[in-house]
């Protein structure tokens, strides 16, 4: 028990200088305008969906393409700032970047509901989950480089 707590408290320095250093303190940013564009996002898929009946694939894609534009300018407003690219470069970057994590998206939606067979939402959610590492990564080290 002894050594398991010393193990512990032995990380605390690393976690505290990771979360002081640029890169996590935007990964802490990044998680909340992420987070508050993921609800956006899932809750426009969820209109599309279940009250539009629009195809799963076609609300994954309506509900990605405006949570980007939410993202864009949080991450602009709030996480990276501008970075060293003009706006339109990176604009253009953020939908090329956005355009691959919508082929992420998509192919684990199908997968989460047709080969899986999982609930429409449940798949959005674990998508949005698993596309959300790409787009920060993305963002941090090509879109909005300091």
């Amino acid at each position: 028990m002894h050594l398991a707590g010393k193990k512990i408290s032995g990380l605390v320095p690393e976690i505290r200088a990771f979360l002081s250093n640029d890169f996590g303190r935007a990964a802490q940013k990044y998680f909340l305008a992420g987070g508050a564009s993921a609800l956006i996002e899932w809750a426009l898929f969820a209109l599309a969906f279940y009250s539009l009946g629009l195809h799963h694939l076609v609300s994954g894609v309506l509900s990605f393409l405006l949570a980007v534009g939410v993202n864009y300018w949080l991450s602009v407003t709030y996480v990276f700032g501008a970075g060293k690219r003009d706006r339109n470069q990176r604009i253009f970057l953020l939908y090329l970047v956005s355009a691959i994590g919508l082929g992420f998206n998509l192919a684990i939606l199908e997968v989460g509901i047709s080969v899986l067979e999982l609930n429409a939402m449940v798949s959005k959610i674990g998508a949005t989950g698993l596309v959300f590492v790409w787009n920060f990564l993305a963002r941090y080290f090509f879109i909005f480089q300091k």
